[in-house]
């Protein structure tokens, strides 16, 4: 399971910060049994979500259980939050539920289990049927991205209101 970092931004001053200097943390109406965010999931990652400016930021610390070679975050779960964060962003932008049509994964560095990782997504087009989306995984200690994707999430005409 993924260990989520609520810790305080005291040297932010950007949007998705309260007046007491608390992250906004965002919450899906319905997580159900999402394998990423969903807290009733036993074998999910349990992740949470918080405002970042124009985009949306979750941080998470994912253990060896993950991991595909040797000290590293298997590609698939590496995905698997880059793919969370993407929903997580057209859904907190937008206010419409989403599923992913197309995601295209560049795997640039290794992406360390054990270490609090950084990941985050912004909108960057809504082409009305989809919402173009651009995410990245950083550790937080360095500024070289490790993993980016961008991806292409359809509106899910089931629970989004005509």
């Amino acid at each position: 399971m993924a260990e989520s970092n609520p810790e305080r931004l005291t040297s932010r001053t950007s949007a998705g910060l309260s007046k007491t200097g608390e992250r906004e943390e965002l919450f899906f109406p319905e997580p159900g049994m999402c394998f990423g965010c969903s807290t009733a999931n036993p074998a999910g990652l349990h992740l949470r979500f918080f405002r970042d400016g124009d985009g949306v930021l979750c941080d998470a610390t994912i253990p060896p259980t993950y991991q595909g070679a040797l000290g590293v975050v298997h590609g698939g779960v590496q995905a698997v939050l880059l793919d969370e964060i993407g929903c997580a962003a057209v859904f907190f932008t937008t206010g419409s539920y989403v599923v992913t049509g197309e995601l295209t994964v560049r795997y640039r560095r290794p992406c360390p289990v054990d270490e609090p990782l950084r990941v985050r997504a912004v909108v960057i087009a809504d082409e009305g049927r989809y919402v173009t989306v651009r995410a990245e995984i950083r550790t937080e200690a360095a500024a070289d991205v490790l993993t980016s994707a961008e991806g292409k999430f359809y509106r899910d005409l089931r629970r989004n209101e005509p």
